[in-house]
């Protein structure tokens, strides 16, 4: 049978019309969901790594402050150590005088006495007096000895005078034979 249009055509346009109206405002409706669901998706995600971002920045901060404090503990543990080492190497060679004329006593024999001692770098002079040749004889035998080679090397009777009443003058120098301090 065939179909009877009681509609008029203007009608069935307007109809048609209306039918693709609703079907872009339901896609128009739909693209808009779409666009709000990303939308919203996105602002949450920036969100978050914005928040992570402030973290990373918050922890950098932190770090780089802890850096240059530990810069400064560093600095001053440089200088230190530059002036302990320079007090070590000035402790290592320096001569230990106590221990040394401690020592060096032990070799004076009885008759013989210093008027002086004098120390200049690695030497040192001593002028003195002795009852005899005899002393001083045997106080540079002394000081040459095993014993006195420890303390002294070189010694070398610079002058040995005597006077009216036969009391002996002498003046002589010598090298420590250490530099370092310790057992001297």
């Amino acid at each position: 049978m065939a179909e009877i249009n009681l509609l008029p055509v203007e009608e069935k346009a307007s109809e048609s019309l209306i039918n693709l109206q609703k079907k872009v405002t339901f896609v128009s409706f739909g693209v808009l969901i779409v666009i709000a669901v990303a939308t919203v998706a996105t602002l949450i995600l920036f969100t978050i790594y914005a928040g992570q971002r402030n973290k990373l920045l918050d922890a950098n901060a932190q770090v780089t402050g802890k850096i240059e404090s530990l810069k400064n503990v560093e600095e001053l543990l440089t200088v230190v150590s530059k002036k302990v080492t320079i007090g070590e190497k000035v402790l290592s060679t320096r001569l230990e005088y106590t221990n040394f004329f401690n020592n060096f006593s032990a070799l004076v024999p009885q008759g013989v006495y210093f008027s002086s001692i004098k120390i200049t770098g690695s030497k040192i002079s001593i002028s003195g007096k002795a009852k005899t040749s005899a002393d001083v004889a045997g106080f540079v035998s002394q000081l040459v000895s095993n014993s006195g080679s420890k303390l002294v090397n070189g010694a070398v009777i610079d002058s040995l005078n005597s006077d009216e009443k036969g009391v002996y003058t002498f003046s002589m120098t010598a090298e420590f034979a250490q530099k370092k301090g310790g057992t001297q």
